[in-house]
């Protein structure tokens, strides 16, 4: 498993814990939610396309 793959997920995973317990402002839970996807699906595709070759 490529270092920086895991990385980006467990970055994902850290954004996504954190936009569930960020009960203070609604837009900024929006955006963590927002970086979370990219993040987790950057790691998702690096991963896929290493299986792959």
């Amino acid at each position: 498993m490529p270092f920086l793959a895991v990385l980006l997920i467990l970055v994902g995973l850290f954004f996504g814990i954190g936009g569930l317990f960020d009960l203070f402002v609604g837009s900024l839970k929006l955006v963590f939610y927002v970086i979370a996807i990219l993040f987790l699906g950057g790691g998702i595709m690096m991963l896929l396309r290493k299986i792959r070759s």
